[in-house]
């Protein structure tokens, strides 16, 4: 028969053995808690970087949109035409960026170029048609076709055509020589030249002599080309949301306003202050946090 003592004995060691247990359990679940807390701190930084990243990316590619949509509104300014004008021809000319040869990018930059050198903007864009055609017909890029524009702008605002453009354009463009035979019956500069052949005679008559050229269907490069377009400007969208929303543009000016402020108030100070100033700094920096 068991004794008062022999149950208190036996009642300890269940105790202690429900202690251990308990124990146990809770440092479990301490350990557990403490993977969930990790666990959700890694999906807040895996999901927050990447996010973080695109919205930097996006803004980033909306203000290269927002340059080449302004340069067109001033070129177009220029020539007395309105802002609403430009955003039209923005848009005709990504359209025209779709057939192979051309990019959305170079198109604006290319149109831009060769208005300033007195073209119409609808001039400008049937060239830039006809070039990027003309350059597809032997595998060539939409940088090639930059090239092209750059030279061509370069020969309507010198009004005379060089061996060294005919050089630059036949690495762009190897087509260049057969439509210069077939818009002018030869592709001799010296010959050009004493035929009286302008810098603007030769651009409009490649043009039209590119113009007659088959048509390049896209294919896959083409296709990859547009989609590389498209999601930059699907890009360039978010980051104009986002600027908007957060009101990017009046944040990056004050902060640019305070950092002046700051740097005029440290160039006012005494050598003796500054010196302090960055001392501290240093030491700062090599004790860590």
């Amino acid at each position: 028969m068991a004794t008062i003592s022999d149950l208190n004995v036996r009642l300890g060691l269940i105790y202690k053995d429900f202690d251990k247990s308990l124990t146990a359990v809770e440092k479990k679940l301490e350990r557990s808690g403490r993977k969930f807390s990790q666990l959700g701190n890694d999906l807040a930084l895996s999901v927050s970087l990447p996010m973080a990243a695109l919205g930097a990316s996006a803004i980033k590619q909306a203000g290269e949109i927002e340059s080449l949509k302004l340069a067109m509104v001033s070129t177009f300014a220029g020539a007395g035409r309105s802002a609403q004008e430009a955003t039209k021809e923005v848009e005709a000319l990504r359209q025209a960026a779709m057939a192979p040869g051309l990019d959305f990018e170079q198109a604006v930059r290319g149109s831009v170029r060769l208005q300033n050198v007195g073209l119409s903007a609808e001039e400008a864009r049937g060239t830039l048609v006809q070039l990027a055609n003309a350059i597809a017909m032997t595998g060539g890029t939409a940088e090639n076709l930059d090239g092209v524009t750059r030279q061509f702008a370069q020969i309507i605002s010198k009004g005379r055509i060089l061996q060294e453009d005919i050089t630059i354009l036949t690495e762009n463009m190897p087509k260049i020589s057969p439509l210069m035979e077939q818009a002018f019956g030869t592709a001799n500069v010296e010959k050009l030249r004493k035929m009286g052949i302008t810098g603007r005679e030769f651009v409009n008559g490649i043009t039209a002599a590119a113009a007659v050229l088959p048509r390049v269907e896209g294919g896959i490069k083409n296709a990859l080309v547009n989609a590389a377009a498209e999601a930059r400007n699907s890009l360039a969208t978010l980051g104009e949301t986002i600027v908007k929303a957060f009101d990017v543009t009046g944040k990056l000016e004050t902060f640019a306003k305070t950092l002046q402020g700051v740097v005029q108030w440290f160039q006012g100070l005494s050598d003796a202050a500054k010196s302090t100033i960055i001392q501290a700094g240093l030491f700062a920096v090599v004790l860590g946090p």
